[in-house]
């Protein structure tokens, strides 16, 4: 690991940030995690933070081989893709257990799901999360050559149960994990499978607008270290609401998350400036 990368391990820093992107090393993240602001609400806090100027800093620090994956829906999903066409690569649809949209239920179709984009320069790390099926057994498959796929040689054509990841995934919103205090929070068990999919125990990753922490928890609770980074303004949920500490709110979620990890996971994470909140 980057001995300059060290300072920012497991924190939380406050501020602009692309400001604090610049002083990450090159090279130094294995895979970045990150809900950006959509720009699809009149709120302050959901301005599209400059792509390009994301971009530059991201194929800095991330690793040549690290996937960058963000949750995305709507217009902000074509602008993401088309800001660099050149290391998309394919999308994941996550289902919600919950429609939203109600207020233009009459005109429009309620909305029951976001998309997660996938980057990456080189092939990333891949641990295919595997769904349960029933076992077949189809005997040996001849070779044949496909106008597709080129020429396949015969092979034993079997399952014990497990089946691929399709690319679109279930998961439950945030609600059903307990409190919600951010307007776009996003829940730790889809955060869990993404990580475990794209990155090994001991990686670093890079949440650079984190919110309440939903995605550093999740790194913590699969053993993988983490940055996240949160500006921290225009943070209320409701007019008429005081602003919430995004920060202190994280620190205290993932604080909470490791006193409860096993030893083994502890092993992988690095504790040095564990969850310090970095001036």
């Amino acid at each position: 690991m980057n001995k300059y990368i060290n300072k920012y391990i497991n924190s939380i820093l406050e501020g602009d940030t692309l400001d604090i992107m610049k002083g990450i090393p090159d090279n130094s993240v294995d895979m970045l995690l990150v809900d950006l602001p959509y720009g699809t609400t009149q709120n302050k806090w959901d301005s599209i933070i400059p792509l390009d100027e994301l971009w530059k800093e991201y194929k800095r620090i991330v690793k040549i081989n690290g996937a960058m994956v963000f949750t995305a829906s709507g217009l902000f999903s074509a602008q993401l893709m088309l800001s660099n066409p050149k290391d998309y690569k394919y999308k994941i649809i996550w289902e919600k257990s919950k429609a939203t949209n109600f207020l233009n239920a009459k005109k429009q179709p309620l909305r029951k799901f976001e998309e997660i984009l996938v980057f990456y320069r080189k092939q990333p790390t891949y641990n295919p999360q595997m769904r349960e099926g029933k076992a077949y057994d189809k005997g040996i498959r001849k070779n044949q050559l496909t106008g597709s796929y080129g020429d396949f040689d015969p092979i034993h054509v079997k399952s014990e149960g497990k089946r691929y990841p399709v690319d679109i995934v279930y998961f439950k919103t945030a609600e059903s994990e307990g409190e919600v205090v951010h307007p776009t929070q996003k829940p730790v068990e889809l955060g869990r499978y993404l990580i475990r999919t794209f990155s090994n125990p001991g990686d670093v990753v890079l949440d650079n607008t984190s919110g309440s922490g939903s995605f550093l928890v999740s790194a913590i609770k699969e053993g993988r270290n983490f940055i996240g980074i949160e500006k921290n303004e225009h943070s209320k949920l409701f007019k008429d609401q005081e602003d919430i500490d995004y920060i202190e709110i994280s620190k205290n979620r993932v604080l909470d998350c490791y006193s409860k990890l096993d030893d083994y996971t502890k092993k992988t994470i690095k504790k040095k400036n564990l969850f310090k909140k970095v001036q």
